[in-house]
This record gives structure tokens, sequence and C-alpha cells, in this order.
């Protein structure tokens, strides 16, 4: 199985794009000879043979050991398919010649303090990629790539959580909320995979596509034993890109209407899948249970993942915040960008000798668009190799581990008594005469506009998201505290729009915008959270304490520093407008 066996349709659903404007942005992309690079238009990478690469492994670092560890970003080269030339990126490493993409793994325990000092040595006077100077972004006075780095999922104080207006280059130019370098880290929270990547003000989807992303395990006792470990626990990091011969990644020069944005381009989807670093890789697998800890770091691609073999399904068991109160069998799993999910694939009930693929079918945009054309409308991942469970000179392997009926217990809800806050969100777009989406906005407010989300330490509070860009999923993360997802329930959005109907009223009333009952989440996602996806022309409710996922006060001062942010998680709508600063009260 060889070759780019699929391709990218033009893409409509999001920006609604009309064809005169298309093809005035061809016309106008093929005079400056640049038409491989317009925005949504771009050439297709070279043809690249699948599963011909394993499946690296990243370094891994115990970063709670009780030493101060220094993190670097550097300009590296580096092989990401066998017949593709040298790719530069951006890495996270502890030197030059350690770093890579994806960054080392840092390893942690619950409630052991870890410190990280993140440093630049970026060295580019311009980015690799173009950045647009129409959208609200770092721009450093003396040139350079500034950074700032977010552990995603953290509880950390406000100062260490990689406030956007916190970043720094190498040549001494800091934004205008920078205090520090070093950062510390209180582990507080269940165990649980996390992510750390760029969050730079305006340039967050440049730097994290260049690569500047890594996982982040924090272990403790509260996971049940006999779950696999070892050799049978890997953590997948999935991303797509696009490419040019020369090895380089194909970015957008042009944008989706360079009258307004030159450069910015509403979505980033890519024709290759990355995974650890690789395009399409595969993996050698014992007939043995494997613990796979998934993060789709994507720009804005959704994932729903499946199996070529019948026999095998997803056993999951924890999400972004750590484990779920039960598993759930599952034939596949729906990722969005910045989740992460923890499943158990049993290979003990397959024969040696087969390969098995893992693909995805998730809709470009998601769920409304009709963005990929293949034979059976799936895009390769990555490839399972079931070896022998004895290989020669070796004793035979014998599967130890094992999967427990009860995980976690359930999060809780509402406390007693409690005193709710109740926040509601309309998720939009700006579009221009020609109907492309140029802006999207939070409440039809920028990161620029006044603080409006200021919570008290301990409250409780439902925040509902009122989704009206057509077609278009959101997945919306808030720093620095968990929740659970309540419900997602239709409304009829042209009503809603025109101010014909009513959210105060519920459904069955003939003045409610709501079109059908609740719908309650399914047994995978009770577990804690800290990205949920806003179904389009749906309120989405979620609910939050502003307590350590515990329950118990936060170990540190949340309400000092420059504060905290809630966002869309698709990165080309953060980087525009689609981002929002959250404060913390007593």
């Amino acid at each position: 199985m060889a070759g780019n066996g699929f391709k990218f349709m033009s893409f409509s659903g999001l920006a609604r794009i009309r064809m005169p404007f298309m093809v005035f942005v061809q016309l106008l992309t093929l005079a400056t000879g640049q038409l491989s690079s317009v925005c949504f238009q771009m050439s297709p990478s070279p043809k690249l043979a699948f599963f011909v690469d394993p499946l690296p492994t990243p370094p891994s670092i115990n970063v709670s050991d009780g030493r101060n560890h220094v993190i670097k970003a550097f300009k590296i080269k580096q092989k990401l398919h066998r017949d593709l030339p040298s790719t530069e990126l951006y890495a996270y490493g502890t030197s030059e010649s350690t770093a890579s993409y994806p960054g080392p793994t840092l390893e942690a325990r619950r409630n052991v303090p870890s410190r990280i000092r993140w440093e630049n040595h970026i060295a580019d006077r311009q980015h690799m990629f173009p950045v647009d100077p129409t959208i609200a972004w770092a721009d450093p006075p003396n040139g350079g790539v500034p950074t700032v780095t977010h552990l995603h999922g953290m509880e950390v104080e406000s100062v260490y959580d990689g406030n956007p207006e916190s970043w720094f280059t190498t040549f001494n130019d800091t934004g205008p909320k920078f205090v520090t370098q070093d950062y510390a880290y209180p582990n507080s929270l269940l165990p649980s995979l996390l992510w750390y990547h760029d969050h730079t003000m305006g340039i967050t989807r440049l730097n994290v596509i260049a690569g500047l992303v890594g996982a982040y395990v924090v272990r403790g006792p509260e996971e049940p034993p006999g779950l696999p470990t070892g050799q049978q626990e890997v953590v997948l990091v999935i991303q797509d890109k696009q490419f040019l011969a020369n090895g380089s990644i194909n970015f957008p020069s042009v944008g989706i209407d360079p009258s307004l944005h030159p450069d910015w381009c509403p979505a980033y989807f890519g024709d290759t899948i990355l995974v650890n670093g690789k395009v399409w890789p595969y993996l050698q697998v014992r007939p043995l249970q494997y613990r796979f800890r998934i993060l789709n770091g994507a720009s804005e691609r959704y994932l729903t993942l499946s199996m070529s073999h019948r026999r095998l399904k997803f056993l999951k068991i924890g999400t972004d915040g750590g484990l779920l109160p039960r598993p759930v069998l599952l034939r596949s799993l729906t990722i969005s960008p910045a989740e992460r999910v923890d499943c158990v694939i049993d290979f003990r009930r397959v024969r040696p000798g087969a390969r098995i693929i893992v693909s995805n079918s998730a809709p470009l945009p998601f769920p409304g668009g009709g963005g990929i054309q293949s034979s059976d409308g799936k895009v390769p991942v990555m490839q399972f190799r079931v070896l022998e469970s004895r290989q020669p000179g070796e004793e035979p392997v014998v599967d130890v581990s094992t999967v427990p009926a009860r995980l976690a217990k359930r999060p809780p809800l509402v406390p007693h008594n409690a005193s709710i806050v109740y926040r509601h969100f309309t998720l939009t777009e700006s579009v221009n005469p020609v109907g492309v989406s140029t802006d999207l906005m939070l409440q039809n407010r920028t990161w620029e506009d006044p603080v409006t989300e200021v919570s008290r330490i301990g409250g409780t509070e439902i925040w509902q998201f009122i989704n009206l860009t057509p077609g278009l999923a959101h997945p919306i993360h808030l720093h620095l505290v968990k929740f659970v997802v309540l419900s997602f329930q239709s409304i009829d959005v042209t009503r809603f729009e025109r101010g014909l109907c009513s959210l105060n009223e519920s459904f069955g009333r003939r003045d409610s915008c709501f079109v059908e009952p609740p719908r309650l989440p399914e047994p995978e996602d009770w577990g804690w959270k800290d990205v949920v996806t806003a179904w389009p022309g749906n309120v989405t409710r979620i609910l939050l304490r502003v307590t350590s996922q515990s329950g118990s006060k936060f170990p540190f001062d949340a309400t000092s520093g420059p504060g905290y942010l809630w966002h869309c998680h698709l990165l080309s709508h953060e980087d525009n407008a689609m981002m929002r600063p959250l404060i913390i009260q007593r």
C-alpha cells in the first residue's frame, strides 16, 4: 500500500466560500507563483509510502526528581519519513542535539512538584511561516520567534500558565505580561496525560505546526494496579501536516481573504498524518494488552479512529482529567483537537502476522464537512504489526495486565446547597461581503475587550456555549479548572438569531428555541474534562468548580499573576479573536 491514496476537496463548510472569490484568489496566486500555498488550495504532498517507518518513542525525563530541569526550544532538522528530505522544525529538548519533534515526554508524580525553566534558542529573525500582521500577535521589536509554553491541563499559578502575552525571544524581547521563564508545577491533579505546547499571542498555530509540542504524564497511586505498563504503555501524539518536495512544511502564504487578512486561514488541514513525529508509522506489538495514551495535537483536525480488524475495539479507560468511572468498549474513538484519550487494545485474539490499519474517518470541517475523498472515506493514521508471543531466543511473553471493572469515582456534580453562577456564550463568525469567514469570536468579544469572566475561589458555575457557526464544532478549553459535561441540546438557530424565541424557556414551550430535550453525555464522557466539543446548532453545558480537581483549595494563589484564559482550541480560531481572559478572585 503506497502513495497518498486520497485527496482533499475544496473546503467550503467553514468559510462558506463562493466560487467567484476563489477564482479571484487562484488568479492572484497564479500571478505571484504561490498557488501551492493558498488557503484551502495547497498542492498535495509528494507521494509517500505508507507504514515504512517504525513508530518513534520520544525521550523521557523524570521532572519530579527534585531537580531544576531546563527545556529549550531550537530550530532543528528531522527526518519525518523514509522518502522525504529532512524537515526544518522548531522543537523542544535539553540541548540542540537532543531536541526532537515531538519534545521529550515529561514524567511527573502527583503532589510532587516539578520545576522547569523554559528557554528560547530559536535564532531566526523571522518565523519559518508567514505571520499575518492584521491579527493581534506578539510582534517583538527586534524580530525573532517568540515562544511561551503552556502546560495544557495543569492546575498552576497563572504566572506559570503560559499566558499568551508572557512570551519571550532569544533576542531578549518580552511580552507585556512576562514575569519569568522559571515555572513551578505542583502536579496536584489526578493522574492523567497532559501536553505542553507553545501559546504565543497570535502565532500559536504557527509554533505548534512547526513542532513545539510534547507529552506530560502525571502518575500516582490513584491508578489501579494491573493496567498495562512498561513496553505495553504507549503515548501517541497525532498531528497532520502538508509537505513540499524539499521536505519543508507547506503552510498557507495566501489567506482566505487577502484584502483583509493576507496570510490568515480559518483552518490548516494537512494531507499526511504523523504519529510521534513520523508519517504513517507502524508499531510492532505482541499478542498482549496495550495501553495507548492518545493526544490529538492537530491544529484543526478532529479524529475518528477505527481499526481494520473485526475483533479489535478500543476499551476507553480515561480522558483529559484521568480515569473514567468504568471502562467503555468502543468500535471507534472521536477525539477533538487538544483532547486526550486513554484506552486499552487487546491483541491477544489476533493471529501473529496480522497487519492492522488505524484509520481516521472524521470529515473536514467537523462534523458538517465533506472535505476528504477516499475509496472508503477513511484516511490511514498508522499500522499495528502483530508479532509472535515468543521471539527466537526469548521466553514466551505472558500478559499479566488487567483492566478492572471500576476505575475511578464519578466526578461530583452540583454540591449540596451550592449557589450556582450561570454564564452563556455565543460562538460566532464574521463574514465579509462574499461570505468568507474572517474572524471568530466568543460572545462577540476579542482578547482585547474588557474582562467579563471573573470567577471566585470555591464557586460553582454552569457555562453554556451556544454555537451559531454552521456545520462547525468548536473544542472549548478552559485553563486552570477541570469540569464535567452536563448536556447538549439542539436549538432553532434561525429563530434564535432573529430574536423570535428564548433560551430561558424549556423545550416544549411555544417561545422556546430548543427543538429537543437535553441529551446527556455518553458514558465515555463521564470523566473530568478540560476540553469540550461545542456542537453546531446546540447549547453545550458544562459544570465547573473553582477548586483543585480533588475539590480542595488550590495549593497556590490562583488570584495572583496575569490571570488565566479560555478559548477555542482550533488554533487558527484561537489566534484570530476566539480567546478570552479568565480572572480568579477570592
